[in-house]
């Protein structure tokens, strides 16, 4: 004997059979899926525009008034033209009759300014970079080759700055500032309690940005074979680095106002080094 398929429900002329995945539960769903994520939105029609008019209108600018003018801005220390002597040299996979065209690209893979031990008015600028040599050569065959090869070079200077930048403040690591009480009978510290003080200190970083570059250059062709063909390059290259240096600094927009007794943030915490050095 067979099992049912359908199912009857009562409407208006009668028993009328449902399939049983037809049929909707009158019991209220508990689940906590059902209603929780929005469904999409059905895509409209687009209609083709022809033509589209507007028009531009210059109003004023409006800003906030500030009780202290202050803002964090990058601040220009110094623009600088470094110069770096390579000399460097490479041979050809062929020999070559000719050069018919040499591009080149210079990139930096460093640019790091340290603050200098000389006060805020300089920096210790470690510079290291490779210039990207495309070669097109002939090899005497009525070919011409291409031939790439990256030249490294590093330059490390003093730079003293047009703005100052930020005194860097230092975080002291090689020692703890401890601080001990008193034990119950008063005869020495209670070695079950202790405290101590950590303090960092967050400088802003130099950031380095590399303008402009020039390369001023002397190919010398060695390693001749009988043919009257060469095969290695030596080069003498002068190498101009135009460069900006920028720290983000609390700059004041005008002449402020403030209490002569309310501290900043950098002189509350030289007071709080104080306190713990002493």
């Amino acid at each position: 004997m067979g099992f049912y398929q359908n199912e009857f429900v009562k409407g208006e002329r009668g028993f009328v059979q449902v399939p049983k995945q037809q049929k909707k539960s009158s019991q209220p769903s508990h689940s906590c899926d059902v209603g929780k994520k929005c469904p999409p939105a059905k895509p409209s029609p687009k209609a083709k525009v022809t033509q589209v008019d507007s028009q531009a209108v210059e109003l004023g600018l409006d800003g906030n008034v500030l009780n202290v003018p202050v803002i964090d801005a990058p601040v220009a220390l110094a623009e600088v033209e470094l110069t770096a002597n390579v000399e460097a040299c490479f041979t050809l996979p062929t020999f070559a009759t000719e050069i018919k065209n040499i591009r080149k690209n210079v990139s930096l893979k460093q640019c790091r300014a340290v603050p200098s031990l000389a006060g805020p008015g300089f920096v210790s600028l470690f510079i290291t970079g490779v210039i990207h040599k495309n070669i097109q050569y002939s090899d005497g065959s009525g070919f011409i080759r291409d031939f790439a090869i990256d030249v490294p070079f590093s330059s490390n200077q003093t730079i003293a700055l047009i703005n100052p930048r930020d005194p860097s403040l230092i975080s002291v690591k090689s020692s703890v500032a401890e601080r001990r009480e008193l034990a119950k009978d008063g005869h020495g510290a209670d070695r079950c309690t202790h405290s101590q003080i950590n303090f960092e200190f967050f400088n802003e970083p130099i950031k380095c940005k590399l303008l402009a570059s020039f390369i001023n250059e002397i190919d010398l062709l060695k390693d001749f074979n009988k043919h009257g063909q060469f095969r290695s390059i030596t080069e003498k290259m002068e190498v101009l680095l135009f460069l900006k240096l920028t720290q983000t600094q609390q700059v004041a927009l005008a002449e402020t106002n403030n209490n002569a007794e309310s501290a900043t943030i950098r002189s509350r915490i030289e007071q709080l080094r104080q306190q713990t050095d002493s």
